[in-house]
C-alpha cells in the first residue's frame, strides 16, 4: 500500500496520516482481524474522514469476485438495454434500483451483488473489517448494511467533479434551531472553520477487486473534509467542480494507491472524487454502506425503475452469464470475443473433465488389452453416442473425431481424390463460407483437374453475407460432383439453410447426385 500526494505542499498533517494510516507492515494483512488492532486507523478515519484498514481480504474471494460483477454488469447493460430500449444513459434519473451511470464510463452498480451471499461472506468479507465500522458507528447493534455494490470505471473515464456522498445530519439544514435552547454553540455557524461535529453516521468501504491509483481512476479525497463540509445542504452531493473553493479547503488532497483486496475505509461527509481513468483495464471496486441502525440512505439509488423489468425478455435468460464459464474469456475482461471459430474458447467444464480424465487414466490408448486403455475405450464410444444424438445419426459409428474442422475437411477431401471424378467435373463452393470449408476443396480440385464454380453472395451492402439464391440453377448440372456449404457464417452468423433447400430441389433432377458437404460449425446450437 502506498499514498501519492497530489499536492507540492506536504504538511504536518498530511505526514501525520501517511505514517499512522499504514502503520502495518505487510504481514499484518495475514492476521485474523480479531487480533488487530483498529486504534490507529480509527484515529485517522475521525480526523482526517479515511483510513486504509491494516488488513487483506484473500486472492480466491477478489478473483471471483472479479469475474461475478464483471457478469452481472454485462447482464444489467443489457437488461437495461431491453426495458428503456436504449443504453443506460448519463444521471440518476435514467438509472435504475440496481444500477445508475453516475459519470461519463463510470457506473454504481448493485445488480446480483447487494445481500448476495458471496459478497457478505462472514469469514472472507465481513469479518475482517467488521471490528472497525463497529467501533466508528457505536457498536454491532447501532450498526446497519444499507447496501453493498461495485463502482465499474471503464478506461478512458474522464475525472469526477468534487462531491460528497451524503450530508451532514441537522447541521446541514438551512433553518435548523434546536429545542428548548436554540443558540447551541455547536449549530452555530461561523467565520472559522468548524472544530467539531457529529460522529460519523454513514461510512463507506472499499474493496478494489484490481490494484488501485491515480492512473486507473483512483480515488482523490481532501483531508479532514468532513469537517468543512457541516453546514453545506444536501446539493453537496451532486458533482461540481467548485466545491472545494465552496467550502474553502485548504488542506491536504491525496489521491490514493489501494491494492486489491485491500480496505479503504471513508465518512460519506468528506469531499472526494474520482480520476481520470487512464488505463486498459476495467476498475471494478466492491462497495459496502454501513450506517447507525436508524438511518436510511434513501438518495442514491432513488425511487427507480428495476431490472428485474427485463425478466422473460432476454434473447436468452442470463441468470448464470456465458462468460463465466470461459476462462480465457475472463483473463481480458475489456473485450468482448466475437470470434466464432469452435475451437478458439474452451468452456471451463471441458477443461475439467479433460483433466479428470487426464488425472484418471492418462495418455492411454484405445485398443490396449489393459484397464486404462478400456476406460478409454468407454469414453471415446459414449463420445461419439452424445455426437450421434445431436447429430441425429443412424449409429454412433457414423460420427468421427478430428482436431478441428480444417482438419477434418482435408482428410474428407483427400479420401475422395481417387476414382471419383473426372476431368471437366466441377465442384461448387461458397464465398460466404470460412476458408476451412474451401481450402481442402480447392486442393481436390486441382489435383482431380475439376472445375471450381463458386455461389456468390448478393451485391447489396445490407445483405451482402447473403447468398445469391436466383443464380443456383445456372451453377448445377449433370457434371457438379461436390457441393460444400457452410450451414452459417462464422463472420456474421447467418444462416443458410434456404440455400440448402434450393440445392436439393435442383439435385434431385438429376440421375447422379452430387456429394452435398456440410459445414455446421457455426450452426449446431
Amino acid at each position: 500500500m502506498s499514498l501519492a500526494i497530489t499536492k507540492q505542499k506536504f504538511s504536518v498533517r498530511t505526514n501525520y496520516f501517511l505514517t499512522r494510516a499504514l502503520h502495518a507492515s505487510s504481514s499484518v494483512f495475514n492476521k485474523p482481524s480479531s487480533g488487530i488492532d483498529f486504534s490507529k486507523s480509527i484515529e485517522d478515519f475521525k480526523k482526517n474522514g479515511i483510513a486504509i484498514l491494516p488488513v487483506k481480504i484473500d486472492d480466491e474471494f477478489v478473483l471471483k469476485s472479479r469475474k461475478l460483477c464483471m457478469s452481472a454488469w454485462v447482464d444489467a447493460l443489457a437488461r437495461g438495454k431491453i426495458v428503456k430500449g436504449h443504453e443506460v444513459k448519463l444521471g440518476q434519473e435514467h438509472g435504475f434500483k440496481e444500477i445508475v451511470l453516475r459519470a461519463p464510463g463510470r457506473y454504481d452498480m448493485q445488480w446480483k451483488i447487494d445481500g448476495e451471499k458471496h459478497f457478505l461472506d462472514e469469514e472472507k468479507v465481513l469479518s475482517t473489517f467488521m471490528p472497525f465500522v463497529h467501533e466508528v458507528l457505536g457498536g454491532q447493534q447501532m450498526t446497519k448494511l444499507n447496501f453493498n455494490g461495485c463502482l465499474m470505471s471503464l478506461p478512458g473515464a474522464k475525472e469526477q467533479l468534487w462531491h460528497i456522498d451524503g450530508e451532514h445530519l441537522f447541521s446541514s439544514e438551512e433553518n435548523f434551531k434546536c429545542n428548548g435552547k436554540d443558540d447551541v454553540e455547536f449549530f452555530q455557524k461561523t467565520s472559522r472553520e468548524p472544530d467539531a461535529i457529529l460522529p460519523a453516521h454513514c461510512l463507506n468501504i472499499f474493496v478494489p477487486l484490481v490494484d488501485v491509483e491515480s492512473n486507473n481512476g483512483g480515488t482523490e479525497f481532501c483531508l479532514g473534509s468532513h469537517f468543512h463540509t457541516k453546514f453545506f445542504s444536501d446539493d453537496i452531493v451532486w458533482q461540481d467542480s467548485r466545491w472545494k473553493e465552496r467550502i474553502d479547503f485548504k488542506g491536504d488532497v491525496l489521491a490514493i494507491k489501494v491494492n486489491a483486496g485491500e480496505v479503504l475505509a471513508f465518512d460519506y461527509r468528506v469531499l472526494h472524487r474520482a480520476l481520470e481513468h487512464g488505463g486498459k483495464e476495467v476498475r471494478p471496486l466492491l462497495y459496502y454502506t454501513f450506517t447507525k441502525r436508524w438511518f436510511s440512505d434513501a438518495m442514491n439509488f432513488a425511487d427507480l425503475p428495476s431490472l428485474t423489468e427485463a425478466d422473460g425478455k432476454l434473447p436468452i435468460q442470463m441468470g448464470e452469464d456465458w462468460r463465466q464459464h470461459f476462462p480465457s474469456i475472463l483473463k481480458d475482461e475489456r473485450q468482448v470475443f466475437c470470434d466464432g471459430a469452435a475451437g478458439s474458447q474452451v468452456p471451463e467444464v471441458v477443461i475439467s473433465r479433460m483433466r479428470d480424465h487426464l488425472m484418471e487414466v492418462g495418455c492411454s490408448n484405445v485398443g490396449g488389452d489393459y484397464q486404462t486403455s478400456q476406460k478409454v475405450l468407454n469414453v471415446v464410444t459414449k463420445a461419439r453416442a452424445a455426437g450421434r444424438d445431436l447429430l441425429g445419426a443412424q449409429h454412433f459409428g457414423e460420427i468421427a473425431f478430428g482436431l478441428n474442422c480444417s482438419n477434418l475437411m482435408f482428410h474428407l477431401a483427400r479420401s475422395m481424390e481417387s476414382n471419383l471424378f473426372s476431368p471437366g467435373d466441377n465442384i461448387l463452393l461458397s464465398r460466404a463460407c470460412h476458408d476451412a470449408n474451401i481450402a481442402p476443396w480447392l486442393h481436390l480440385a486441382k489435383n482431380a483437374k475439376m472445375e471450381v464454380r463458386w455461389l456468390e453472395t448478393s451485391v447489396s451492402g445490407k445483405h451482402s453475407d447473403k447468398i445469391d439464391i436466383d443464380r443456383i440453377s445456372g451453377l448445377i448440372d449433370g457434371k457438379t460432383r461436390v457441393i460444400s456449404l457452410g450451414l452459417a457464417s462464422n463472420a456474421t452468423g447467418r444462416i443458410h439453410l434456404d440455400v440448402v433447400r434450393r440445392i436439393n430441389e435442383i439435385s434431385e433432377t438429376f440421375s447422379t447426385k452430387p456429394f452435398l458437404i456440410l459445414d455446421a460449425t457455426h450452426f449446431v446450437p
